[in-house]
């Protein structure tokens, strides 16, 4: 029996900047998800080439932003660059166990650690622990092992939390971003190379 079932899905979009601000638009005019779905394909809102790309990029984005509460997806739309990323980095994690689980152990850790680099023995070494746990990760092909790395390194880096090099970069939360994250915390603080003190207070 497999004790942890991970979603693996986000290998189909990675972090999506531009098409994630584009529904929580959608949505914050209509507050209706379903609503939003129809829209963004009848409009082709994702620039897709293909109806059937379209609706699985918008699946799987909807399904990441269902997760933030209207305060979030406001400032999604509303923020800075760097607020609009971090956001997304969030709603990434909450919807997928195996990334919030490697931000939390290798990401944050490293960087409390002064450990400033991720390599791909990190994620090997984290993986394979996972794998012991779950049937459905110890059984995937090795290209889809390496696809699932392409893309968790790809969303770090357009997150602003790694460099072309694969150095962490330390997170710069605004207040008003601290504040919308407090509800969720300790898990919303831990998923950023931050110190502790910078959250707190």
């Amino acid at each position: 029996m497999d004790k942890l079932n991970y979603k693996l899905s986000f290998t189909a979009a990675s972090l999506s900047l531009s098409e994630s601000v584009s529904l929580a638009e959608v949505y914050l005019k209509c507050r209706d998800w379903k609503q939003t779905k129809q829209i963004i394909k009848e409009n082709n809102l994702l620039q897709s080439r293909t109806n059937s790309r379209t609706i699985r990029v918008s699946r799987e984005l909807i399904q990441r932003l269902e997760l933030l509460r209207e305060d979030q997806l406001e400032l999604l739309v509303e923020g800075s660059l760097a607020e609009q990323k971090y956001l997304l980095w969030f709603a990434v994690c909450r919807t997928y166990g195996i990334i919030q689980e490697f931000a939390i152990e290798v990401l944050h850790e490293k960087f409390l650690s002064r450990s400033m680099k991720i390599t791909e023995l990190d994620y090997d070494a984290f993986f394979n622990r996972k794998a012991d746990w779950s049937d459905s990760l110890e059984k995937i092909t090795i290209s889809t092992r390496k696809k699932i790395r392409q893309v968790l390194f790809l969303m770090m880096r357009e997150a602003g939390l790694l460099t072309e090099d694969n150095t962490i970069l330390r997170a710069m939360l605004s207040k008003r971003l601290l504040q919308t994250l407090l509800s969720d915390a300790p898990m919303s603080f831990h998923i950023f190379p931050v110190e502790p003190s910078e959250v707190q207070g």
